[in-house]
Order: structure tokens, then sequence, then C-alpha cells
């Protein structure tokens, strides 16, 4: 083993950081980790930007690379989602004694815009990071997955502290509870490609969403393609239950 490997192999690196680093062909020890002891994240490898050295510094100077953590270009958009036709629905299912709360629905219909719009995903799995206080839970949403089998899984995962922030995810949803507040910019989360913010005033008619994306890597027009197909979702909810 050569030197340079076992230098990779002491360092500190979250399984997708190792893995994006090796499908960039970015050797582990020209990153700098921000996590916890210098713990190499998913977001050292994606900021990751290499700095040609100048010809005219001194050799004794030189330096392989320098590296710095560029900020993304952001891109974001917005829209409002009608509520009646929903609200209709689940007061009726609950009549049944069949009950779903909104994080169940943003989940299923985040599912239903990936099934949409499946270039979004880039061919990776079009999982759901939900935000949650100090930590987040990944949620696959294949369309073959039922509304009830999400539900009882998002339920199970309230009741366990397990933090998934290194998993891989293609959009991070958070949800603002705080009345009449309007999303209108929020920062991407490290390793998180899109972050979908909703605001939760489930007493008005409507709920404000908030998409940004990260533009170098997500097409602009298919962002807004998958934020109209989950907007359609919720408007229309019956599809979310078939």
């Amino acid at each position: 083993m050569n030197m340079a490997m076992a230098q990779a192999r002491r360092l500190a690196v979250s399984p997708y950081a190792r893995r994006l680093a090796r499908e960039r062909a970015l050797p582990l020890g020209t990153l700098r980790g921000s996590g916890p002891g210098g713990r190499i994240l998913a977001a050292d490898v994606l900021g990751f930007v290499v700095v040609a050295v100048p010809v005219s510094q001194p050799a004794g100077e030189a330096t392989a690379a320098v590296h710095s953590l560029a900020a993304p270009r952001v891109a974001a958009f917005a829209t409002s989602v009608a509520l009646s036709a929903l609200r209709e629905l689940l007061a009726a299912l609950e009549s049944t004694g069949k009950t779903f709360d909104i994080e169940d629905i943003l989940l299923r219909a985040a599912g239903r815009a990936f099934a949409e719009v499946p270039e979004i995903a880039e061919g990776a799995a079009p999982s759901v990071a939900l935000e949650l206080t100090g930590r987040q839970a990944v949620f696959a949403t294949s369309p073959e997955m039922s509304l009830t089998s999400l539900r009882a899984m998002r339920l199970a995962t309230l009741s366990d502290s397990r933090d998934e922030t290194e998993k891989p995810a293609a959009v991070s949803l958070k949800l603002l509870t705080a009345s009449g507040v309007r999303p209108v910019m929020m920062p991407l989360l490290p390793g998180r490609a899109m972050r979908l913010t909703v605001s939760l005033d489930m007493a008005g008619d409507h709920v404000e969403c908030l998409l940004t994306v990260d533009a170098a890597n997500v097409d602009e027009a298919m962002a807004v393609k998958w934020l109209a197909a989950l907007k359609s979702s919720i408007e229309l909810p019956l599809r979310l239950f078939v």
C-alpha cells in the first residue's frame, strides 16, 4: 500500500463524501473536512474548487492545489398551492378513521413529481430528506408505495433519533409552521441539490412553496416542471391515493 492510500484510509470521511470524491477523481488528501474532528463531508467534496498556482510563484512555495468552498449558483421558484380539495378529502377520510397529515401528503406529492419528471433526479433514487429538529430523515418516494405505508414509515422515524443527513436524497423538505410566514429565500443544505420549503398555514386556503435549487447541477426548466407537478398533485389529491 503506498503512502497516498494509507493517508486516505486514515482520514475521517463520510461514506457519501467518499463516493462523491471517487466519482470526481478527487484525492481525499486534498480536501479539508468541515465536520466534527475535521471529518470530510459531502459538502466539502461538492464545494471543492481547484485554483491554478501562478507561474511566477517560487517553486518552494508552490502547492499542488488550493481549494475553497464555492457558493452554488442558486435559483429559486415559488408557487401558491390551493388546499380546498385536499382539506375536503382529508376530512372525508378522517370520518372513516383514516388520518393523514400534511407531511404525508407532501412526501407523496414529491414522489409523484419525481415520477413525472424523472430527469431531475439524474438516475439517483428519488428520495426526500425531511428536515427535523437537529437531524434529517430520508424517505424513498417510489410511486408504488402507498400513502398509508409512507405515513407508517414517517411515524416510525419520529419515534427514533437516527440522523440520515449523510444519506443521499434528491431534495430536502422544510416545513414552516409559523402562521403568516412566507418563504422568500432559503439556503441549500450541504449535499442537497434542491430544497423545498413549505409554509404550513392549514387554516387558510393556500400554502406557499419555495423550491431552491443548485442551478449548476439541476436544470432550471426541470425544476419548474417538478414544482408544477407537485402543485398539481396536491390540488388534485385523488391521484395521491392511487
